[in-house]
Parts: structure tokens; sequence; C-alpha cells
């Protein structure tokens, strides 16, 4: 019996260490989006810490978005961890609210570039935000944002500018070192590219040039016929003088004749 005892008191001994830190554990408040980004390296980007971040932060609607649109979180999580780190400028719900009509009837190649556009290539602190006044480039690829300032204010544009979709920054969510999240007041839409015009883009400048060449030969032309008429009324004019003007004859007996 005795072994046995010893036996039993030896498990519950393990079974209570192994039950201990758990109990730990479950008494400690999970730590808050925001906190787990705030260290200079970036913890692990997986979805739900994502979106969580996001939705907490004022645009749980875009958040939805970018969860439900296949590669667009990958894209996102992936800039993350990147040496440059990631922006995203984060559409509020009501702008979403007001947009989500519209994106539905995108197609899918449209939908994943215009979440896409809303995501910077770069983590731009609030210092460094404000010093920016160029083009910079966002993980769409091949279209570019402008950020202008006005009275203080941080005004994102696409390029080229369009006063029709500019958006404003009102809120910072995140800023460090691998990820900086902005809240602003509209959705982004990327500037349609220009339909290439076979005639204009192609044709067009070269008949400008020949229009060009043209109109100097025709100038020059139009010059030297005006310089020859001068010179041809001034010959008139020399020939009328010199019939108006005789000179005086004179005789051998020493008088003028007229």
């Amino acid at each position: 019996m005795a072994p046995l005892a010893g036996a039993a008191v030896a498990a519950c001994m393990i079974l209570l260490f192994l039950l201990v830190p758990c109990a730990q554990g479950q008494g400690q408040p999970p730590e808050a989006p925001e906190e787990a980004w705030a260290e200079g390296q970036p913890p692990e980007a997986s979805e739900d810490a994502l979106t969580m971040l996001l939705s907490e932060g004022g645009c749980g609607a875009f958040a939805g978005l970018v969860a439900a649109t296949a590669g667009v979180g990958d894209t996102f999580r992936e800039q993350i961890g990147s040496d440059l780190g990631l922006t995203i400028l984060c559409p509020d719900d009501e702008a979403v609210g007001t947009f989500i009509p519209r994106f539905h009837s995108l197609n899918v190649d449209e939908q994943v570039a215009v979440l896409l556009y809303h995501g910077l290539t770069m983590a731009y602190s609030e210092e460094l935000l404000s010093w920016v006044h160029w083009e910079v480039s966002t993980l769409d690829g091949e279209q570019m944002l402008t950020i202008p300032h006005h009275r203080g204010r941080v005004i994102l544009s696409p390029w080229p500018p369009s006063s029709r979709n500019k958006a404003r920054i009102t809120k910072t969510v995140v800023d460090n070192d691998h990820l900086a999240v902005y809240l602003i007041d509209a959705v982004l839409i990327p500037t349609e590219p220009k339909k290439l015009d076979f005639f204009w883009d192609f044709l067009g400048p070269l008949l400008l040039v020949i229009a060009g060449v043209l109109a100097l030969f025709l100038l020059w032309h139009a010059l030297v016929y005006v310089w020859s008429l001068v010179c041809r009324l001034r010959r008139w004019c020399k020939d009328r003088a010199t019939a108006y003007v005789s000179p005086a004859r004179v005789t051998p007996h020493g008088q003028q004749e007229h």
C-alpha cells in the first residue's frame, strides 16, 4: 500500500504543477492590438490581428473588404514584414458604406486594385508624412498618390490630381517602424488609365511637326515676296522721280536750254 500511496502523491504533485501556469495565463487580460504593434518589431501579422486592429481603429467595413477579397490581406501582411513596412490609409465606415454599391459593381481585379491603392509601400510616420509633398507609390503597383498639404492638414489625392476624389486624414490609429495606419474620410479611387488613341498618340505629333515645317516654309516665302514688292516699289519711285526731274542742258554758246 505504501508504494501505491507514494505514487498517488507524486501524480497529484505533477498535475498541480501543470495546472498552475495555465491558471495564471487565464487570469491575464489579452493584449490590445494597438499595444501589440507599439514595439519596434512587428508581432505575428495574422489575419485576425490585422482585422481587429483596423476594426478598433474605426474602419471595420474596410477591414471586412480586405478579409473578403482574395490576396489583399496577404499582400498587406507581407509588406508589414518587409524592411520598409506598410502604411494603410483606412477609410472610415461611413465612407465605405457609401462606396459599397460601386465596389460590388467592379470586377475582381478592379476590387483588388482599389483596396491595394490604400496601402503605401513604406511605413510613413506622422512626422515623415508632414514633410511629404510629392507622389508616393501604392501597393497597386501602377498608380501613385499625391500628398499635398492645406492649412496644416494632409490631403490625399490620386495622380494625376482629381478635385472629385480627395481624402483627409482624420485620425492616427498606429504609428511605428513597421506599420502606420491612418483613418481617412473618403475612399480613394485610382485614376482610370488613359485609353490609347492611335491617331493622337502616334500620328498626332508627326502631323504637328509637318504642319510646323510647312508654316515656316510659307512664312519664308511670304517674307521673300514682301521684300521683292518693297524693292520693286523703291525702283518704281526712283524711276518716276527721274522722269519728273530732268537735268539742265547747256548750249555751246553758254546759254542754258530747258
